[in-house]
């Protein structure tokens, strides 16, 4: 038999091509993203049950954190992938705003003790407002993720009412933003890969402000600096 006379083999290109790759590495995120959630849980029980020294203790800290920026990264990922798709409804309720910043004060206490970086909030118990609590608190988890590594000893959390919107803050006492993200890290509408970085918690915090609507208004993130501690302040509105 001549090479001529042989069948056909299966075709690896043509196969790979018929894969549609966004759905599968999306798909490979969340099972990711799941397998992450189970690490992080056996590294909180590890925490809970071992008598290990303040050392120790610290360097798992800072073993959490590092999981939980890289969990908050593939939830990123795939929120932006659900949002171009379409495939991500909106769940906006009326929730106490103190609800949100207590989860998130919790949440980050841990990793910012490792960090001897004191953590505060500020909120009226009543003030309820109507938000997605996924979305929200994914914007807020980067917000402080990102002072975590600017603050010299503080960040404080706080929510208000502003002129027909819910202003929630995250403040650091570190340098500030740095004067070109000022202008423009307000109205992210794109990636920007130049220095190494892809901008996507910017990107990721600006689509979902954008995703809360009222009216002719839908949310926006701010940054400035200056505020109650001196440095960087992160804020997003929600109408």
């Amino acid at each position: 038999m001549t090479p001529a006379d042989r069948e056909p083999g299966p075709d690896p290109a043509r196969e790979l091509g018929a894969i549609d790759f966004t759905a599968l590495f999306a798909a490979q995120i969340h099972d990711l993203k799941n397998l992450l959630f189970l690490l992080l849980g056996g590294l909180e029980t590890l925490d809970q049950r071992t008598g290990i020294g303040p050392d120790g203790n610290a360097r798992l800290a800072l073993l959490k954190y590092n999981g939980q920026l890289i969990n908050d990264k593939l939830i990123q990922m795939l929120s932006l992938y659900r949002f171009n798709r379409g495939a991500y409804p909106i769940n906006l309720e009326y929730r106490p705003a103190a609800d949100l910043i207590e989860e998130i004060f919790a949440e980050a206490r841990p990793l910012l003790a490792a960090k001897s970086i004191a953590i505060s909030s500020q909120v009226d118990p009543a003030l309820c407002w109507f938000y997605d609590r996924d979305l929200a608190a994914g914007v807020l988890n980067n917000a402080i993720h990102n002072a975590l590594n600017c603050a010299r000893s503080k960040i404080r959390l706080s929510a208000a009412e502003e002129d027909g919107f819910l202003a929630i803050r995250v403040e650091d006492n570190g340098p500030g933003f740095p004067q070109e993200i000022i202008e423009h890290g307000g109205e992210v509408k794109s990636l920007d890969r130049s220095g190494g970085k892809t901008g996507l918690g910017l990107y990721f915090s600006s689509v979902c402000a954008r995703l809360h609507r009222n009216g002719e208004k839908s949310g926006r993130i701010e940054l400035t600096n200056g505020g109650s501690l001196g440095g960087a302040m992160f804020t997003l509105r929600l109408p």
